[in-house]
């Protein structure tokens, strides 16, 4: 019997009419396995709706087309489901395809998805709200938030923008307690991964485990700009754990007490937060078709 697989794709990651995704499904999906469709989506929160839609008819997996955004979107009502989230990579930055080697092939998407492997992984909440790569505020979500007002779109832009956005932030006072353990101090970050890499090949975690049941907490601490801009070659060598402006721990459940409205982000998407943040590690609540 084929299995029964809802592809879901982000036009503005592709293109409107969805010509792209129809072009990759036909030439890479393995039609003998499965009874699909491909469904574009229309609005925000679409592909939620989308999703929920084929878990409740026990659909096998739901592809997520697009980048973090959409896999967060897709992902945030697979939790606890026996319904699979599966990836191809069409967005701008990728981080959570980078962390399962898919990367930005869509060719190697596709293997994941014919060869129907799983693994249980652990996802993740803010304050409640789901993500499945990385979280976190600051300097990393200043320049997330900013880069969703830029029209342009990509690498180069996105680069401009974090560097205008380092040059000009400043440290946050944190009041931060994880797993019983006080952490408090000055900080221009605090990423909260579960997986590995923000996107672009950038790790901001390379030891993350995404069935541990604990996050990767990187602490940017307050320093000099020049400093973070020589701590920046680290992600590319999976090293920025161990610099010396890094103070790195494990943690299932973070508290950050802080004073004023601050950056915050979720898989990539920029917002304002205001009040106290506790993120919390849900262990081996959805299923991933890995390589």
């Amino acid at each position: 019997m084929k299995k029964k697989i809802r592809i879901i794709a982000n036009p503005f990651s592709g293109n409107k009419d969805g010509s792209k995704i129809r072009n990759v499904v036909d030439r890479y999906l393995e039609k003998s396995l499965f009874d699909y469709e491909i469904c574009l989506t229309a609005y925000p929160g679409h592909a939620t709706e989308l999703s929920a839609q084929a878990a409740a008819a026990s659909y096998f997996a739901v592809i997520a087309v697009g980048g973090d955004g959409t896999i967060n979107e897709v992902a945030s009502v697979l939790k606890g489901t026996k319904t699979a989230l599966g990836i191809v990579p069409m967005g701008s930055g990728n981080g959570f395809a980078y962390h399962l080697d898919i990367r930005r092939n869509v060719r190697k998407a596709f293997v994941a998805i014919n060869g129907c492997k799983t693994m249980r992984i652990d996802t993740g909440t803010a304050n409640g709200r789901f993500f499945i790569n990385v979280a976190g505020l600051g300097l990393d979500a200043s320049v997330a938030y900013n880069t969703r007002k830029n029209k342009k779109r990509g690498f180069y832009p996105y680069l401009l923008n974090a560097i205008k956005e380092t040059l000009r932030f400043k440290s946050l006072k944190l009041n931060i307690v994880a797993d019983g353990q006080d952490y408090s101090g000055l900080y221009t970050s605090v990423a909260v991964a579960n997986a590995s890499v923000y996107g672009y090949n950038f790790s901001i975690a390379p030891e993350a485990d995404l069935s541990d049941g604990k996050f990767d907490v990187i602490l940017l601490k307050k320093a000099n700009v020049i400093s973070y801009f020589l701590a920046v070659p680290r992600m590319l060598t999976r090293t920025i754990h161990k610099s010396p402006i890094i103070h790195y721990f494990k943690a299932s459940e973070i508290y950050i007490k802080q004073e004023d409205k601050c950056f915050f982000h979720l898989d990539g998407e920029g917002l304002i937060m205001e009040g106290d943040i506790t993120f919390c590690n849900v262990p081996a609540s959805l299923d991933v078709l890995i390589l």
